[in-house]
C-alpha cells in the first residue's frame, strides 16, 4: 500500500484529544467516512487504520500498515511498541521501526510506514465549533510543557510530502 491507495478524511478531522496518548505511548484509530460525513452509509474502502506514537514531546502519525506484507502492526489493541518501548515493532514478523517510521530492523530494513501530517489544535469551548489549524501548534514540534497538550485536540491533516 502505498499513499496514493489511501482514503483519508477531509483535513483538519479531529482523532482524539491530545492528552488522550500519554508519553511514550501508542493509540491506535479507525477514521472512517461516516466520521468525518456524519449520517452518510460507510463504504468500506473509505478507511484509514492509523496510530500515533506520542514520543520524545512529539505526536507521530502512520497508517497502520507494515510495508513487508501489509498486515496491521498490531496484534493487541494499541500495542505498537517493542518491549522496551523506544521502537514500533510489527507483530507479524518483529520488523521495527524508528520514530520517523524507517524500518531498522527485519525483512522490510530500509522500508517506512506511510507518516501521516498532524497537528494540534485548540479545543473548542463548544464541541460543535471548528477550530481553526494553527501551524504554530504542529504536532511535531516540541511541547513548552506537559500541561502544553491538555486543552488540544489532535486533527489529521493528510499524508507527509515523503510518503
Amino acid at each position: 500500500m502505498r499513499g496514493a491507495d489511501i482514503w483519508l478524511p477531509p483535513r483538519g478531522t479531529v482523532i482524539c484529544p491530545a492528552s488522550a496518548i500519554e508519553h511514550d505511548e501508542t493509540r491506535g484509530f479507525v477514521l472512517t467516512a461516516s466520521d468525518s460525513v456524519p449520517n452518510i452509509a460507510t463504504d468500506k474502502d473509505k478507511r484509514l487504520d492509523m496510530f500515533i506514537w506520542h514520543t520524545q514531546g512529539h505526536f507521530y502519525g502512520f497508517v497502520n500498515s507494515c510495508p513487508h506484507l501489509g498486515l496491521p502492526l498490531e496484534t493487541f489493541p494499541d500495542r505498537f511498541l517493542n518491549a522496551m518501548g523506544n521502537a514500533l515493532i510489527c507483530s507479524a514478523h518483529g520488523a521495527q521501526f524508528d520514530a520517523t517510521g524507517a524500518c531498522f530492523a527485519g525483512p522490510c530494513s530500509g522500508d517506512n510506514l506511510i507518516r501521516l501530517e498532524l497537528a494540534l489544535v485548540p479545543q473548542p469551548a463548544d464541541p460543535s465549533d471548528a477550530a481553526p489549524l494553527d501551524a504554530s501548534l504542529k504536532a511535531g514540534s516540541p511541547p513548552q510543557n506537559a500541561a502544553a497538550h491538555a486543552d488540544k485536540n489532535i486533527v489529521l491533516i493528510g499524508l507527509l510530502a515523503h510518503s
